[in-house]
């Protein structure tokens, strides 16, 4: 079995090629799947981690502006020297002491506004959606402590309840009671001794950096640790990290890529945001959410592979039948049968190419055989043929002829004149030529006008516009008079004797034009459709007719579709028809 498939290998340049082209797909598709499916799955955890750190970049962002207002609010404690005197005596007097003091002072101050710690903090803190508030410890007076509420439905969230216990009047909080709240110690000095009075602590939500580390509709679920410089864990979006590994965060220098117990785990870190580091990890396992694909890929590569061979096969199949058939019509030929024709298909290749060029060898080679049997027969029928085109043209001219002369003699001169041009004419249309000058094809066209002059006296007018320059332009035979007999016959009115007919030609810049207007009966606009479709269609028996649509055609195939003619009228109104001829050529003599 093994054999006779390698046989049919070897003597047949299709299966080889076969053979070939299949190994060529599988290698070709497993080599670009391997390297597209690494190169995606590169990309895809490089997208990932650039996102991680943008994220990073921002929580930065997010502290270096919170250190900033912080910053300013403290150097304005200090600016105003009311304010920190006000804000001394809180922190050394009890609170009804200090109530009286601010009376006092708003009392002889000139000012309807208060300037004192509530107007202060009010106007600094209320501005800051994520601060929840604000407290002023002393440190001397331990039981001396203010506390400013800027959101308590947010802030009475952030307290832990222990038993039930409420702790609204509370003003010194635990802050291992304090959750989802970042806080930040600033300490006050006394200005003249620089010996700390006291603290003024902040408590902000941590919504605003929720905002900034929570990817909504993330395909890969990153985690986001926040440490303090001590290593506490102040914050964190944990998305199935274990603890272990959280916890070694802060003590181990990563680098991207991390393996621990085992699983690789992706790592990010921005150190020296104030007091705190920042991490983001992103588990190996879920980047294999996104790097599916591989597995796809291997699932899709069999149909594929499997249907390009099978569209290949029947590819070559199709090609092998055909060179069967032209193998076997050589065969026949040389036995001797040139009856034999390959079929011709439809397909434009060298195959087709064959089949044409050998069926067109055998008619040539049965002609020529037919020439040298036939010849003598044939020879003798064309001298017989052309005997005969010579000698009926001349015995109607000379019969013409006669009948004008006698019409001469006669003294009927009407009759002689329309028997000359019906001559002139005849003459003119039995000629060989296919080309001729402009100013012969005008001269006919006359001929013919002055047949329909004489049968219509005082009825026709005819006006020529042909310049000179332009009269040797080569053109093709009888074009113009189907057009001018086209008017005699539908437009020619004989009841009027202001019946007009011109023919003007211009010469344009890559083309003559040639204008053949009349104020005849016109065209319905229907009828002009129909005209203007039939004139246009190609098909039918028409081409060969003397008519519009022969002139049309004959300019086309002559010179190109740029080339022919154009028709427009307007009923009782007359008739405009245009014909575009080439300017280029040599003059005809």
């Amino acid at each position: 079995m093994l054999m006779k498939f390698i046989k049919r290998i070897k003597h047949h340049i299709f299966n080889r090629l076969l053979l070939t082209s299949s190994l060529t797909i599988i290698a070709t598709v497993v080599v670009l799947i391997v390297v597209i499916s690494n190169y995606y799955s590169d990309l895809i955890i490089k997208r990932e981690m650039d996102l991680n750190i943008r994220t990073l970049e921002r929580v930065e962002d997010y502290f270096i502006n919170k250190e900033a207002d912080w910053n300013g609010i403290t150097r304005t404690l200090y600016e105003k020297g009311s304010l920190i005197d006000d804000i001394s005596y809180a922190l050394h007097n009890d609170y009804e002491d200090y109530l009286k003091y601010r009376l006092d002072k708003f009392t002889g101050h000139p000012s309807f506004i208060p300037s004192n710690i509530d107007t202060y903090f009010y106007g600094y803190f209320s501005q800051d959606d994520d601060i929840n508030a604000v407290s002023l410890l002393s440190e001397d007076f331990s039981d001396i402590s203010y506390l400013f509420i800027y959101n308590y439905g947010r802030w009475n969230q952030s307290i832990a309840k222990e038993n039930e216990e409420s702790i609204e009047n509370e003003s010194i909080i635990p802050e291992d009671r304090i959750e989802d709240t970042f806080i930040k110690h600033i300490a006050i000095n006394n200005p003249a001794t620089l010996q700390k009075m006291g603290e003024l602590v902040i408590y902000y939500s941590t919504e605003g950096l929720d905002k900034i580390v929570q990817r909504e509709n993330a395909e890969v679920k990153s985690s986001f640790f926040l440490f303090k410089e001590d290593g506490q864990l102040v914050y964190a979006n944990n998305q199935k990290i274990p603890e272990k590994f959280v916890e070694n965060l802060p003590n181990a220098n990563y680098e991207n890529q991390v393996k621990w117990q085992g699983d690789t785990y992706y790592v990010n870190s921005i150190k020296g945001i104030g007091q705190y580091t920042a991490f983001t990890v992103i588990p190996h396992k879920e980047m294999n959410k996104l790097t599916v694909v591989k597995g796809t890929m291997w699932l899709l590569i069999i149909p594929f592979i499997t249907i390009a061979i099978i569209l290949t096969y029947s590819f070559m199949r199709n090609y092998s039948a055909r060179i069967r058939r032209i193998d076997a019509s050589i065969q026949e030929v040389q036995k001797g049968n040139l009856a034999i024709r390959i079929p011709e298909s439809k397909k434009e290749d060298e195959l087709a190419t064959i089949a044409s060029s050998f069926n067109a060898m055998l008619d040539e080679l049965n002609e020529y055989i037919e020439r040298v049997y036939v010849l003598n027969l044939k020879q003798k029928q064309a001298e017989l043929k052309a005997l005969q085109s010579q000698i009926n043209p001349h015995f109607l001219f000379n019969t013409l002829e006669v009948i004008r002369m006698t019409a001469v003699v006669d003294g009927s001169k009407t009759s002689s004149k329309m028997i000359y041009h019906l001559s002139r004419l005849l003459r003119y249309s039995l000629e060989s030529k296919d080309m001729v000058p402009l100013q012969v094809e005008m001269e006919n066209v006359q001929q013919y006008l002055q047949l329909v002059q004489l049968q219509h006296p005082d009825k026709l007018t005819v006006l020529f516009d042909i310049p000179r320059e332009i009269e040797r332009t080569p053109i093709q035979k009888l074009v113009l008079q189907p057009i001018v007999e086209n008017y005699i016959v539908h437009g020619f009115q004989k009841d009027r004797k202001d019946n007009r007919l011109e023919i003007i030609a211009k010469q344009e810049i890559d083309h003559i034009q040639i204008v053949i207007q009349d104020n005849g009966k016109g065209i319905q606009e229907d009828r002009l459709n129909t005209i203007l479709e039939h004139i246009n269609d190609e098909e039918g028996e028409n081409m060969n007719s003397i008519g519009m649509k022969n002139v049309h055609q004959r300019l086309k195939l002559k010179h190109g579709k740029g080339y022919g003619l154009t028709i427009e009228s307007r009923e009782n109104q007359g008739t405009n028809i245009t014909l575009i001829i080439p300017r280029g050529g040599d003059e005809i003599v």
